[in-house]
């Protein structure tokens, strides 16, 4: 039994499901001064979806990767499919009902994750999963975190922003998170490099090779935190947003020995569960602050 529940864990990618759902309840907090669990779980939906998609499509990729529950996917495939089309439906159902302003942006996450993991983009040379497009694969998975953790709260709250410095405020913390993700993006493909190079995928260590991957994962972190210093020192955010500057750096804490040691699923799937770890603790502990009655937010 415990077998079994690691393996549909490892196929619906619960970790990506969980990291997701919490960025969206700490970004809904900071830019609407909601907690916008409805919608962060909504998220979470829209992501077990494009998770079972790309299981389904990459049992190739998966096997040579030893990744765990591909076989499970492999022997009962149709089965799998039936219940992504039920959840697909049943969740849009729901949300029409619940947050009808979000349908569109839904649409939006589903169309790029059939484009993921199906050969619905139109190149030069034919037909291609975005997967299959260097750069565009790892790019549009951050476009896909962007959109379910900082459109979907900012477009249930009708797009009024409370955070300090607004729009402004917005695209700053875009911008630390795109580079942040990328980070992550990158070392699932380490692990993964031997499954794409017999696929043809063209991630970075695929093209470039171990080492210069590593090196564009330093080149992210340094941005990302950048992003929050040169933010926090022209006024957009305040100490609390400054704290995100740590999880570059506990990142590659985290990595770097590692990664000389070569990266496990074990090591990724950890990673992102202290990412989701980092958050609730900043949620929590941002909340106990106001709750003793220490001011909101210290600017520069």
């Amino acid at each position: 039994m415990k077998s079994l529940v690691a393996d549909i864990g490892s196929i619906l990618r619960v970790h990506i499901i969980l990291v997701a759902v919490m960025a969206a309840l700490v970004m809904s907090w900071l830019l609407t001064a909601e907690l916008a669990l409805g919608v962060a779980l909504l998220g979470g939906v829209d992501w077990l979806l494009i998770n079972l998609l790309n299981k389904l499509t990459d049992l190739e990729e998966d096997e040579a990767n030893g990744i765990r529950g591909t076989g499970l996917v492999a022997r009962h495939s149709r089965r799998f499919a039936v219940a992504w089309v039920a959840i697909f439906v049943g969740s849009f159902a729901v949300s029409l009902l619940a947050y009808p302003g979000l349908t569109w942006l839904r649409v939006v996450v589903q169309v790029i994750g059939l484009g993921y993991s199906l050969r619905l983009v139109p190149t030069f040379s034919g037909m291609k999963r975005f997967k299959d497009l260097y750069f565009l694969k790892n790019f549009m998975s951050a476009a896909l975190f962007v959109l379910t953790v900082f459109v979907y709260p900012v477009a249930s709250a009708g797009y009024s922003l409370t955070a300090h410095g607004g729009a402004w405020a917005w695209w700053a913390l875009v911008f630390f998170f795109i580079p942040f993700e990328l980070s992550y993006e990158i070392l699932y493909d380490l692990r993964d490099l031997e499954g794409d190079a017999l696929a043809g995928v063209p991630t970075y260590p695929v093209v470039h090779g171990p080492r210069r991957a590593r090196q564009i994962i330093d080149g992210l972190l340094i941005g990302s935190t950048l992003v929050v210093v040169i933010a926090f020192f022209g006024g957009l955010f305040g100490v609390r947003e400054l704290l995100f500057a740590a999880a570059p750096a506990l990142q590659f804490v985290f990595y770097r020995p590692r990664f000389r040691k070569g990266l496990t699923s074990a090591d990724c799937i950890l990673l992102t569960h202290l990412g989701s770890l980092l958050l609730g603790v900043y949620l929590l502990g941002n909340h106990v602050w106001l709750w003793v009655g220490l001011p909101e937010n210290i600017y520069f």
